[in-house]
């Protein structure tokens, strides 16, 4: 499925927009919109998609998100289970880059912000001492108005230019292959891949996704996003696998096969090429990680 071109509205007294969103779980599938987002999770769980990457988020997550960048929170099962305890709240902020002017990024006092800008069409992951003063900030904004509320926006750029406390997401590769002609078909492939990942994919199957042959096929997806089909999909892979780890009381055999792979070897050897970890150690290393968010 093409990523849905989203339309936001702008309150006609402000410049950009602010909004504290309430659902019984996030209500937004796969899209995109000519705005940068910076969006804070405030409470629920679930996996995040950004561009090609898939990871889970928590209470107190923090991205910013370049333009026409695909993306989409799907909450945990239990929250479509009409669970009342259960809510799915974010702040979020949208902006146009001229939203102040067309050449107010250009001066030279916003140089880190224009790079800011630049790195943001990957998605970033705000983490550490930065994504906690972030937040408190988006908070306090619901306080302000006027230029005060412009101020604290152009604070909150100016933090996040400097800090060095951020997680590129989706890869350079892929945000590239976007705005290229042939979106719609590297669109159907990779909707193809996630909703079959766990499954035995052959190149001869997702190359007649994209109604191709296999070796032009291999050609078009590497031109795309800088890797082979393989890599590509093991990524997908080791990222459900490391969901499963925080959020299942699974073994690793179990996590394994959950996960697509066919064996403890390979997949062993996958996650650690690609997270550095062992499975056991990413396990541990996420737990804490929720601990601190959840408790600051």
């Amino acid at each position: 499925m093409k990523p849905r071109q989203e339309k936001l509205i702008l309150d006609p007294k402000y410049s950009f927009v602010l909004q504290k969103d309430v659902y019984p779980y996030y209500p937004t599938p796969w899209h995109c919109h000519p705005e940068y987002e910076l969006v804070l999770v405030v409470k629920s769980t679930g996996k995040r998609t950004v561009g090609n990457h898939e990871e889970p988020f928590f209470d107190g997550d923090l991205v910013l998100l370049g333009p026409n960048l695909p993306h989409c929170y799907q909450n945990d099962p239990a929250y479509y289970e009409n669970n009342p305890s259960l809510t799915a709240e974010a702040i979020v902020i949208h902006f146009n880059e001229d939203f102040l002017g067309k050449e107010f990024f250009n001066i030279p006092e916003m140089s880190p912000v224009r790079k800011l800008f630049h790195k943001s069409q990957c998605g970033l992951k705000i983490v550490g001492e930065t994504r906690q003063r972030v937040a408190d900030m988006m908070h306090e904004m619901f306080n302000l108005n006027g230029y005060k509320r412009i101020l604290q926006l152009l604070s909150i750029l100016e933090i996040l230019a400097l800090s060095e406390e951020a997680v590129a997401l989706a890869s350079l590769g892929y945000v590239q292959q976007h705005t290229v002609a042939d979106n719609d078909r590297m669109t159907k492939v990779h909707e193809y891949i996630m909703a079959n990942f766990r499954k035995n994919i052959g190149l001869a199957d997702v190359a007649k996704v994209a109604n191709m042959s296999v070796p032009t096929f291999c050609r078009f997806f590497k031109s795309c996003t800088r890797q082979a089909f393989s890599s590509f999909l093991n990524e997908i892979r080791i990222g459900y696998a490391c969901k499963l780890l925080v959020e299942e009381n699974y073994n690793i055999s179990q996590i394994c096969y959950e996960s697509g792979f066919n064996n403890m070897s390979n997949f062993n050897r996958q996650f650690k090429r690609i997270t550095d970890k062992s499975p056991l150690q990413y396990k541990q290393d996420a737990l804490s990680d929720v601990a601190y968010l959840t408790s600051a």
